[in-house]
């Protein structure tokens, strides 16, 4: 029996169902780099998954197998060298994903090569149609679908033979943000089983508060496949679910992408198609360069820029402020976060942006506006977080943080508010209602 593996985000030994039966008959695992995904991914992302892909070439050579990187033009004739009696892969819902896995089924059908497709960054199978709210989903479908599985036994020996194949060096891209992310697969492990001792229990308590390590943090190695969503679900299911619904969201934002690919460009609620977005560059870049004059947005922009990460609530918080506040159409705001996270994922991208925004599933009515002045007392109480990221504050006391009208004049080096949340507000609001009124 030989079996192809095609890696694509499954970069892992432990609990990989790629690597099922690894042990048995000629195993020849193999990573196709695709120029689309070069081109659209950043470098933050691209640097961790490629160090990843390394990771996982290192630990299948430990193991005694090799793994063949080639480019995606070489496809058709690596298999026609190595002519496999099976290829499993695992299922993706972005729309260039699903476009190119539809080729290469095609292209093996043809050849008469069986195809396996298997299940690795979803948790419950896609459902005939979406749902319209996320407890509709999680109560009618993902607590249907989903209990914790075995763990699939990392492969002890692997054999893969040797073919005269033109392989590829692994890309290294340069990224200080990513840097601070590289791990090996153990380390990884090492870091979740301490959040599942330390932090698992409190997550609910504890996982809007961003000065605190009250996150998993571990998003990024979700994303290059790192660790397993089944065993981050086995662990946490009957400790925390809350946690539970967190992995739920993955499933329900990539569920909605796969019904619903137009959404990568275009609202999924129609009736918000055509809104009058500002498309204010200017503005726009003080918000992506952590220069609002608001500090709770300023701290979220600049932890991307300095991590390639933000906090979930932070991420809340400067995308309702871009799109609410700002009137800054969404789509730039998604394209920015793609670009520098490094678990930058479509689905879920794409989806929190519509959320925030107002014009995707489960959106809170339009009127519904975050005041990131409230935002920062409730959730950054002593100013921690802000104080963190933004150097310009480091003095200013809860108090200050919260005058934004006299910040500027109280510390001449943070800038002036772009607009109050009142003023952000106000504008927003006469805008979508006039909006809305014309739709009628």
């Amino acid at each position: 029996m030989r079996t192809v593996a095609i890696f694509r985000r499954e970069l892992r030994l432990h609990d990989n169902p790629l690597l099922q039966d690894a042990e048995r008959g000629e195993f020849i695992p193999v990573f196709f780099l695709d120029e689309y995904n070069q081109q659209e991914h950043g470098d933050n992302l691209r640097a961790l998954f490629f160090h990843a892909l390394r990771q996982l070439q290192s630990n299948l050579r430990a193991v005694g197998g090799r793994l063949y990187i080639l480019p995606l033009a070489e496809q058709e004739r690596f298999f026609d060298i190595v002519r496999p009696d099976e290829v499993r892969l695992c299922e993706d819902v972005e729309p260039h994903s699903r476009q190119r896995d539809r080729q290469l089924i095609d292209l093996l059908n043809s050849k008469g090569i069986r195809v396996r497709l298997l299940r690795d960054s979803l948790l419950s199978p896609v459902p005939d149609t979406t749902y319209p709210t996320f407890t509709q989903f999680y109560k009618k479908h993902f607590v249907e679908h989903v209990r914790p599985l075995p763990t699939i036994p990392a492969p002890k020996a692997i054999n893969t033979p040797s073919f005269d194949l033109p392989v590829v060096a692994i890309p290294e891209p340069e990224s200080e943000a990513a840097r601070r992310w590289f791990a090996t697969e153990e380390e990884v492990q090492r870091r979740w089983q301490a959040f599942v001792r330390d932090g698992l229990a409190q997550y609910e308590q504890r996982r809007n508060l961003p000065s605190q390590e009250g996150t998993s943090r571990m998003s990024p190695y979700v994303r290059c496949g790192m660790i397993s969503l089944r065993q981050m679900l086995r662990d946490a299911w009957g400790v925390s679910e809350q946690f539970v619904k967190e992995l739920a969201w993955r499933d329900f934002y990539s569920h909605i992408l796969y019904h619903h690919p137009e959404t990568v460009n275009m609202e999924l609620r129609p009736e918000w198609r055509g809104f009058p977005w500002r498309h204010d560059e200017t503005q726009f870049e003080r918000w992506a360069q952590g220069r609002t004059g608001i500090p709770l947005v300023d701290a979220g922009m600049r932890q991307l820029l300095c991590e390639g990460w933000i906090h979930n609530r932070t991420r809340m918080v400067v995308a309702n402020y871009l799109t609410k506040h700002l009137l800054i159409d969404w789509r730039w705001g998604e394209r920015w976060l793609y670009l520098h996270l490094t678990d930058a994922d479509l689905a879920m991208n794409v989806g929190n942006w519509q959320w925030a925004a107002g014009c995707g599933a489960d959106a809170l009515p339009y009127y519904r506006i975050f005041n990131p002045v409230l935002q920062a007392q409730k959730f950054d109480e002593h100013g921690d977080y802000i104080r963190q990221y933004v150097p310009e504050l480091r003095a200013a006391t809860p108090e200050q943080l919260s005058q934004i009208g006299q910040l500027h004049h109280l510390f001449p080096n943070y800038p002036a508010p772009l607009v109050t949340p009142e003023e952000g507000r106000r504008r927003f609001l006469e805008v979508a209602q006039q909006f809305f009124e014309d739709q009628r």
